[in-house]
């Protein structure tokens, strides 16, 4: 499944690893993670699929229990744009600058990304097909507006589309009937 990501203004993942003059710096090697693209449509399905953990662990994964889908990093069809931000924190009665409150961050400038999910195992024994897992996974991506840190603050808009499977209305009407009948047959 090949997912297309339009960004509607720039996105920091950042490392976690200040450089000299870099408070927030991005990994220009490998800017958008598979692994925060994973986290990030796991989180989408989490919130699609409210009391159902078991089928979302199904389709991604959990803790003794691999995933048969393999994430790629994003591929951008362009160079990126990586710039400097200065972000301070004001104070309320003052209005001046707080003291030690200046971060400089790096954000990435571009317009669109692709990555992939690929299928790298057998799929776990169950009623699921590899179409109902593909469902999960196209509503999981559309589910996804935000990447990257500071996403509340503006930054990592985006939107997220996949060409296979289209996301239209009977792909929504399968997603909706799929996490009904996992609901039903797993309720206790």
């Amino acid at each position: 499944m090949r997912v297309t990501m339009t960004f509607h203004g720039p996105f920091r993942v950042s490392t976690g690893v200040a450089r000299p003059g870099i408070d927030a710096a991005v990994d220009r090697r490998d800017l958008l993670p598979a692994s925060s693209l994973k986290g990030l449509m796991r989180d989408s399905a989490e919130r699609l699929l409210p009391g159902l953990p078991d089928l979302v662990e199904h389709v991604f994964g959990g803790p003794w229990k691999p995933t048969a889908w393999a994430w790629s990093s994003a591929r951008f069809p362009g160079e990126p744009s990586v710039k400097t931000r200065a972000r301070v924190s004001l104070d309320e009665e003052t209005g001046a600058a707080k003291r030690d409150h200046l971060l400089y961050g790096e954000e990435v400038w571009a317009r669109t990304a692709e990555f992939e999910v690929t299928r790298h195992a057998l799929l776990p024994q169950s009623p699921l097909s590899e179409d109902d897992h593909l469902a999960v996974l196209a509503c999981a991506a559309a589910g996804v507006h935000s990447i990257g840190s500071d996403r509340r603050r503006g930054l990592g808009w985006v939107e997220c589309t996949t060409a296979e499977p289209v996301m239209d209305v009977d792909l929504v009407d399968r997603f909706r009937a799929l996490a009904a009948a996992w609901g039903q047959q797993h309720a206790s």
